[in-house]
């Protein structure tokens, strides 16, 4: 028996499901946040760059040579907000399409200026579900940077600084199920049930959460909340969206205002165990 996954197909009857990939640390209860600057190195070794240092609304954002000027310092926000030059990392038009280019902007508290810093090194706008991206996967000098569907690839892979205690300790991706065959099990034989607030969780996580535990899982993009409970583990296969913490039933992802897709079966969340 099986369950679908956007990138893999795990078994579920034998009384081990598949999870995703849990964070090497294990969960982390979240901490006063706290800002933090510096420059932000992807394709080529290349830093984010606001073009030509100009301040002004609109000025694109592009890849470029590190030298260390202001145009390259930007600041980790608490309030998930990227900032250079007193201004923001911003999604143009507030578009969440593919190819939707980044630019500099002055900071509304849009969700068009929101990001997650992960520990794979992804910079995601959570609106839109998609990734801090080098256009074309072109490391010269004035790329513009956009918004793209999360490949995994080189192009896509940040070196950023992170607000302290928030964004990349207890931040992580989640997926879901999808249908699964009459009679399915859990790893703790319990009968699958796939609009319970119930998730999986990863053989990686050290330690491994004990089945009957509570986790509060909380969808960053829309600040939706819910508690579900620990039925379920199982291994992993490595997917572009690494790491990831749970895989929550339908009905779970569903009330968070996740997509049941398998294209765009993934959300970036905030974890708390509360037993």
């Amino acid at each position: 028996m099986f369950r679908q996954l956007p990138t893999r197909r795990p078994a579920l009857g034998s009384g081990v499901a598949i999870a995703a990939l849990s964070l090497a640390t294990g969960l982390l209860t979240a901490s006063p946040a706290q800002a933090a600057t510096g420059a932000i190195t992807g394709l080529a070794g290349k830093c984010l760059d606001v073009a030509g240092a100009d301040p002004a609304d609109g000025t694109p954002v592009q890849l470029y040579d590190c030298n260390g000027t202001g145009a390259q310092q930007w600041t980790a926000g608490s309030d998930g907000t990227i900032r250079a030059l007193g201004k923001c990392l911003d999604v143009t038009g507030n578009s969440t399409a593919d190819g939707a280019k980044v630019q500099l902007w002055s900071c509304t508290g849009g969700a068009n200026q929101k990001w997650t810093v992960t520990a794979a090194r992804d910079i995601v706008n959570p609106q839109a579900n998609k990734c801090l991206d080098v256009t074309d996967n072109n490391s010269a000098n004035g790329s513009r940077i956009q918004i793209w569907s999360c490949s995994g690839g080189a192009n896509q892979k940040w070196n950023a600084p992170v607000a302290s205690g928030g964004q990349t300790g207890d931040q992580c991706w989640v997926t879901h199920y999808g249908p699964q065959p009459p009679g399915a099990l859990t790893a703790s034989g319990e009968l699958f049930d796939n609009n319970a607030d119930t998730a999986a969780t990863s053989l990686s996580r050290q330690p491994q959460l004990p089945f009957g535990t509570r986790v509060q899982v909380t969808n960053v993009a829309n600040g939706r909340s819910l508690v579900v409970r620990i039925n379920d583990r199982g291994t992993f296969t490595s997917t572009p969206r690494e790491p990831k913490c749970l895989d929550l039933t339908d009905g779970a992802f569903a009330r968070l205002g996740g997509v049941l897709n398998p294209d765009a079966g993934h959300i970036v969340v905030t974890e708390q165990v509360l037993n």
